[in-house]
């Protein structure tokens, strides 16, 4: 909320007035202005107005309306303001505008009320007269100088964020120059100053204007509270613009304590303070928390300042948008009717916040399938963005989207087209190619181009719009929040889907699209896994100077560049800002950075590789298969509606590079109408139970046989159910496997590729096994059973490894958590134990500390039990040590020098094959995490039969100190004992070797 300066309000003077009475009145009137004790200061003016009117000259009456009209300012009344202000101006005329300075500062507030208006042509004219006055009178300066701000304020409200910065940096210097520099008005200008840096990419530089602000506010004492927690209240917009939730919800929560302190303090104020932690709750996916505030200021609202109050309908508004993201589409209908009804009165038809929530309704009806009903109210948005904002407006272009996706559910597919690229011409030529923005309005003429069955001008679509995402990674991802890149990864996997689907389709005629498809895969697979956040903590924590400023200026630096990025050719040209030059100035910031901060140019995911770096990669006698599952996209026609979407059907693509070609080959593999679930299904059959052996190897490798030529290892990026075979136990005819012809292991990702190699100069070991999960009193609904055989197993090993492998080992309730930790860059990290994948039960994802699906999957450590029961009786446990190593734990474990991480027990092709997100994030967090190499278990197998094969590993691993030879040794050798490939073929190796 805005505050006009008291020092514009104070305009009652000592006047002769025909009664003691109103003498008396007016100077508690003031006092109680002055101490902000603004409900009563409120009644003391009214009173005047209606008691003693005849009392009063036209000039007193000015000034007594102007005061007025503040005070409706502050307590948002915006109605009452207008007609109290306009009243003042008339006055001052009336009386002939005998004192120029009072009539200036009500043209000066009637402009600030048309900023809150969105009126910002009338708003400009009020104040630029105010300053045409104020510049003309004699003497000090400092009036103009503090009226100029409120003119920046104006820019502000219009996101003219860099016009606004440069006045408010001309009145920051004037009123330094004049001494002002400890005056309420100052201590505003530097929260606005620091209020821009922050939304315009500099929040460290931000910060320090508006901890000044708040410093100011505090010196001036107690009567300047408000002020401060508002100062405060805009620090916390800092730590959230900065991914610091924690300091952020402290900071709103101090606030709204500071506010409920202060005497006779505005409600409304405190209403403001609940309404933002709502809205931060929300951000951060707390939707119990954001429900709750939101609730509380309808409650407030409805006790202290009515329903017809702007922050009633708002939080209404953000309550229908949780019930209508949770499908509750009545009452989401129901709160956004509400909030219409407030926001019609108090601000019209042709406003901003009409506009949003009557779009929201739209959405409801067209869910509901009241599709006359969304077609009018989206048409009314649609003029409102055209008086608002003008037809040449990304705001209006997201409109006429919105337009063009209800036209399309319902087969206008030739209206539906006119609104689309209307939208994309719009962005293309205000926001340019390299929007955002404009990938997104391409998204929809791709699925558009699909709906009318124009396969080609859909891939060239997708293709455009995925490319300008994936220019925009190394900006904006490496700064987003945890919420923010999980949100960026599903918008652009989802795009990548429906690309692929396309090309598939379309590789037959163009079979050079393989090289678009494999090279989104390589730029974008393992988005999630980013280890900047680890970064980030590992800098504050250290004590090099130099690090922590580089560091610091590095984020304010891309988050200026990522909000270039927003602002569009247009604003850019006018503000004279080269792209190219601030990025090539940040390149060399990060190339400093690269120098000092291990894992820091991973961070960056500034993905140089693509297919020709990984053909070039290939060696002599190997064949590295990209594996990617095609999810099927159709247009479907039902009664007068025609949907498009995702099926449950999938088919595989099989990217395959060999040295001597030229570029990579491919396979289409699988069968029409089949589902993750069919797939699964044959996999279990054939390898559980013997069944449909070779129809599976047929269906799932044959065709990448075929292609195959004079190779003795194959490295597979697998996706979908290939996370859960092993492709060397698949029969191919005559009791031979695949193991007979070539060895296949499998990659995270093709930038596996291309790692760096570490030196390893120590056989250091750490060994987990035999965990206690449970204690006396533990509830073991977790299903966690002891596994003594994996201690034997251990001891087994420490007794014939030579003694160079400096051995540790941890054992029942040593193998906990804490101590995983503390496995400082281990040659070999051995962790016998349970996991778990894609867990959506309440304990796992509700105990996690944020919600993100790396939390979702894990290892199950000593303790783990005992957590669950204490999370049932509503205690909490250290993260720490809680026996949850959570896939986000294990990515920022320092194993930057770890040969092997060794998970004999984690069932990895035990999840149902859709669910395979799990399974990639723990290994592909490992490999995060450092680990060269990683072995892990499909399927259950007998214990002492997995012992028997580790055994076999770990002595020819002694040997060799060569893990695939090693491995695939093990495996041969555990094959003539056991020839059942669900035996020997249950273990897979991921890694380079």
């Amino acid at each position: 909320m805005k505050k006009v300066a008291a020092y514009y309000i104070f305009l009652l003077v000592a006047s002769v007035l025909h009664s003691q009475n109103v003498t008396n009145l007016i100077a508690q009137a003031e006092q109680n202005l002055e101490e902000n004790r603004w409900e009563q200061a409120l009644d003391d003016f009214n009173l005047l107005i209606k008691n003693h009117l005849d009392d009063l000259t036209y000039h007193q009456q000015a000034k007594i309306y102007n005061n007025l009209g503040y005070l409706n300012l502050n307590l948002l009344d915006a109605l009452e303001a207008e007609r109290n202000l306009n009243l003042s101006l008339l006055y001052h005329e009336e009386s002939g505008i005998p004192n120029q300075r009072d009539y200036a500062m009500a043209l000066l507030n009637m402009g600030i009320l048309y900023i809150d208006q969105v009126e910002f042509d009338l708003s400009r004219r009020y104040i630029q007269k105010s300053l045409d006055i104020l510049g003309e009178l004699p003497g000090s300066k400092t009036d103009y100088w503090i009226a100029r701000a409120k003119l920046a304020l104006l820019y502000e409200e219009a996101g003219s964020y860099t016009v606004a910065l440069s006045i408010y940096n001309n009145c920051y210097d004037q009123l330094v120059a004049s001494g002002n520099d400890l005056s309420p008005d100052f201590a505003e200008i530097c929260m606005h100053k620091g209020r821009i840096l922050i939304l315009t990419g500099d929040p460290i530089e931000g910060e320090k204007f508006i901890n000044l602000s708040s410093t100011i506010y505090e010196s001036l004492g107690g009567k300047y509270a408000v002020e401060r927690a508002e100062s405060l209240e805009h620090l916390a917009i800092f730590y959230e613009r900065m991914g610091r939730f924690d300091d952020a919800e402290n900071t709103l929560l101090e606030v709204l304590s500071l506010k409920r302190s202060i005497p006779d303090e505005a409600d409304i104020l405190i209403i403001e303070t609940l309404n933002d932690l709502g809205i931060m709750y929300n951000q951060i996916g707390d939707v119990r928390k954001a429900s709750e505030m939101f609730r509380e200021v309808i409650s407030e609202s409805e006790e202290n300042v009515g329903t017809d109050h702007p922050f009633y309908a708002t939080a209404k508004n953000n309550l229908g948008t949780i019930a209508l993201s949770s499908g509750d589409l009545p009452a989401a209908r129901d709160l956004f009717v509400d909030a219409l009804a407030t926001y019609k009165a108090r601000f019209g038809v042709a406003h901003p916040h009409y506009a949003n929530t009557l779009n929201n309704l739209a959405r409801v009806e067209r869910r509901l399938g009241n599709n006359d009903m969304a077609e009018k109210y989206y048409m009314e948005v649609l003029s409102i963005d055209e008086k608002v904002y003008g037809k040449n407006h990304p705001n209006y272009a997201t409109t006429l989207i919105n337009v063009g996706v209800l036209f399309s559910s319902l087969g206008r597919e030739v209206e539906a087209e006119k609104y689309y690229r209307e939208a994309v011409e719009i962005r293309e030529r205000v926001l340019g190619v390299n929007h955002p923005a404009y990938a997104g309005a391409l998204e929809y003429m791709g699925m558009h181009s699909l709906a009318v069955d124009n396969a080609s001008e859909a891939e060239t679509f997708f293709r455009k719009a995925i490319q300008t995402q994936i220019g925009q990674i190394g900006t904006l991802f490496p700064i987003m929040n945890d919420r923010e890149q999980e949100l960026f990864f599903e918008r652009i996997q989802a795009n990548i889907d429906r690309y692929n689907y396309v090309a598939s389709q379309l590789l037959d005629s163009q079979p050079d699209l393989i090289k678009h498809v494999f090279d989104f895969q390589i730029k974008t697979k393992g988005l999630l896994f980013n280890p900047s956040q680890n970064i980030h903590e590992h800098v504050e924590a250290s004590d090099d100077f130099e690090l922590k400023t580089k560091f610091r200026k590095w984020e304010s630096d891309k988050r200026l560049l990522a909000s270039y990025y927003q602002m569009g050719v247009e604003e850019l040209s006018q503000q004279n800002i080269n792209l190219g030059y601030e990025e090539a100035r940040i390149d060399r910031l990060e190339k400093e950075l690269e120098e000092k901060l291990v894992n820091f140019e991973e961070s960056l995911h500034k993905v140089d590789e693509d297919w020709q770096s990984v053909q070039s990669a290939v060696n002599p006698n190997e064949a590295i298969v990209k594996i990617v599952r095609i999810r099927e996209f159709k247009s479907l026609t039902k009664s007068k509606q025609k949907l498009f979407g995702f099926t449950d059907f999938t088919k595989y693509l099989a990217v395959i590079f060999q040295q001597g070609e030229e570029s990579p080959q491919f396979v289409l593999m699988g069968e029409d109408e089949t589902t993750e679930f069919d797939y699964s299904n044959k996999i279990s059959k054939a390898i559980d139970l013997g069944e449909d052996i070779i129809p599976t190897y047929e269906l799932l490798w044959a065709p990448i046989d075929s292609k195959l030529k004079d190779v003795s290892e194959v490295k597979v990026i697998p996706d979908g159910v290939f996370y859960r075979v092993n492709p060397n136990a698949l029969f191919i005819e005559d009791s031979r496997n695949v193991i007979d012809n070539y060895y296949v292991s499998y990659l995270t990702t093709s930038t596996d590729l291309f790692r760096r190699e570490v030196e390893v100069y120590s056989r250091k070991s750490y060994f987990f096994g035999n965990a206690t999960y449970n204690h006396e009193e533990s509830d073991n609904r977790l299903n966690l059973i002891d596994m003594p055989e994996s201690e034997n197993e251990i001891n087994r090993i420490e007794g014939f490894l030579s003694e160079d492998w400096h051995v540790k080992k941890y054992l029942r309730k040593d193998a906990n958590e804490l101590r995983v930790r503390s496995a400082y860059n281990p040659t070999v990290l051995h962790i016998d134990s349970h996991a778990f994948f894609n867990d959506q039960s309440n304990f796992v994802v509700n105990h996690s500390p944020i919600k993100n699906p790396l939390f979702r999957s894990g290892i199950y450590l000593a303790g783990a039990s005992e957590t669950f029961s204490r999370y049932m009786k509503g205690v909490t446990t250290i993260p720490e040590n809680d026996g949850i190593l959570t896939t986000y734990e294990v990515m920022n474990l320092d194993l930057a020098k770890t040969q092997l991480v060794v998970l004999p027990s984690c069932e990895f092709g035990s999840e149902d094959a859709e669910n395979n997100e799990g399974v990639y994030g723990l290994q592909r967090a490992f490999v995060v995490a450092g680990a060269k190499n990683i072995i892990t278990s499909l399927s259950k197998v007998d214990d002492h039969i997995s012992s028997e094969l580790m055994t076999l590993f770990y002595q020819k691993l002694d040997e060799t100190n060569k893990v695939k030879e090693s491995f695939k040794y093990a495996q041969l050798k555990l094959r003539e004992k056991y020839n059942d490939p669900k035996i020997w073929g249950a273990f897979v190796l991921t890694g380079n070797g």
